[in-house]
């Protein structure tokens, strides 16, 4: 399941309670994926988990076993950009939206991409 993420034209990113929040989430994410893969599927937005399953042919939470997940790690730096966030970790970049239920994850497992129209190659994504 590789796809690439862009983010596109973006604007300058921002720090405060937001960051705060989507940081939270990708950390979270990162550490249930290894150990709580049920509770990892629930951070995910719901088209993300829906192609996960779809690729997988299987239920999220088996899908996400059977991907090589970077695991817990700390955030180095968060990016808001109005509705959206990429959050750097150790060993991961996590692509989240905001939606009225709070921060989701909408990419995971993201490493730099080939080309400037694919700027990273995420293994957990919605398209």
């Amino acid at each position: 399941m590789v796809a690439a993420v862009g983010l596109g034209v973006l604007a300058a990113g921002c720090t405060g309670p937001a960051a705060d929040q989507a940081g939270q989430v990708a950390q979270s994410f990162a550490q249930l994926a290894s150990s709580d893969t049920a509770q990892a599927c629930e951070l995910l937005s719901g088209h993300t988990r829906e192609a996960v399953e779809k690729a997988a042919k299987k239920a999220c939470p088996d899908a996400l076993t059977d991907e090589d997940l970077p695991g817990e790690s700390s955030v180095r730096q968060v990016d808001v950009y109005g509705h959206d966030a990429r959050v750097t970790l150790d060993d991961d970049v996590v692509f989240l939206a905001r939606f009225a239920e709070g921060w989701k994850v909408t990419a995971a497992a993201c490493t730099p991409g080939s080309s400037e129209d694919e700027p990273f190659d995420c293994d957990v994504s919605g398209g």
